[in-house]
């Protein structure tokens, strides 16, 4: 080893116990390792904090406000279906949409809109019956839950149950799955409600062309009304039908007033909500969810026998 290489060795081995000597006499403080990590968790979750108490705030006033609302009894109003046959299924759609087949339904009475805020409340108040949950969906993170709450905009987060309750309490019930596609398509077959015409204008579905960031009125998108005149049989909210849900259920059902398997696991659900396409809110579009199951893109409408 050069003499040159030795004097380098002892300048560094020189420099390393100086370095050694410095930290000894002069620990560094730990909190200053970590203070800014701290300082910026802690202000993260005080934000958080924040954030929950103030949405928590306006639910409440929302709640409150809702509570207090007065009803538009034009929201219980019922359109009659008349006595006769329609096609139902889609050929071009789902498995479970297929075949396609001639239904005759008797006449019965079907709501023109789906059930709002304001009337439901009326029925917790009349009954003691529990509230609906928003909960349950992703894309809730985006949305201010408290803009659901308006006496107008139609009634979420409630199960299979909360809505088969209301029906009755209201002297209707459910409507079976064969009604409520004739009511969203008529006699022949439509896509949507409006027709064979895609038109995200005409609906509360998906993406920002309808300037709902949630939930629409139940009286919203009038251009977009099934032929008997029932609003939003597309989009705004999936709704409840009486119906257990059969995955092949079309290939066997009754040709006349089929009201669906005897028994299931899941309920069927209808008509798209304002988290889905155009193409999974047509008019023959199944879903099927758990009964108890309670989300905020999933509400209802009542029906009734004609007598």
């Amino acid at each position: 080893m050069s003499k040159y290489l030795v004097y380098i060795y002892l300048l560094l081995v020189g420099a390393f116990l100086v370095i050694i000597q410095i930290g000894i006499r002069h620990p560094m403080d730990p909190t200053q390792l970590t203070a800014t990590p701290d300082t910026k968790s802690n202000d993260k979750f005080e934000w958080m904090a924040v954030k929950q108490r103030r949405e928590q705030e306006k639910m409440q006033k929302a709640q409150a406000a809702l509570k207090r609302a007065p009803l538009n009894p034009e929201y219980d109003a019922m359109v009659l279906v008349p006595e006769g046959s329609f096609l139902m299924g889609n050929a071009q759609g789902q498995n479970s949409e297929k075949p396609v087949r001639s239904i005759h339904l008797n006449a019965y009475w079907i709501d023109q809109y789906e059930v709002p805020m304001a009337q439901f409340y009326a029925f917790i108040a009349a009954t003691g019956h529990r509230e609906p949950r928003l909960a349950g969906y992703l894309a809730l993170a985006s949305v201010d839950l408290s803009t659901f709450l308006e006496p107008a905009k139609p009634v979420v987060g409630v199960s299979w149950e909360d809505a088969k309750a209301y029906c009755q309490w209201k002297g209707k019930r459910l409507p079976t799955e064969a009604e409520w596609e004739k009511a969203a398509k008529g006699r022949g077959h439509r896509l949507w409600p409006w027709g064979d015409k895609p038109d995200p204008q005409l609906a509360n579905l998906d993406g920002g062309v309808d300037h709902f960031q949630g939930t629409a009125p139940v009286d919203s998108f009038p251009l977009g009304r099934s032929p008997y005149g029932l609003f939003n049989m597309t989009g705004n909210v999936m709704e409840w039908v009486s119906d257990w849900y059969g995955e092949r259920y079309y290939a066997v059902m009754p040709p006349q007033n089929p009201q669906g398997p005897s028994i299931g696991d899941e309920k069927v659900i209808r008509g798209g909500s304002w988290h889905d396409s155009l193409r999974y809110a047509q008019t023959s579009s199944r879903f099927k969810m758990f009964p108890e199951y309670r989300d905020a893109t999933i509400g209802f409408r009542c029906a009734r026998s004609k007598a």
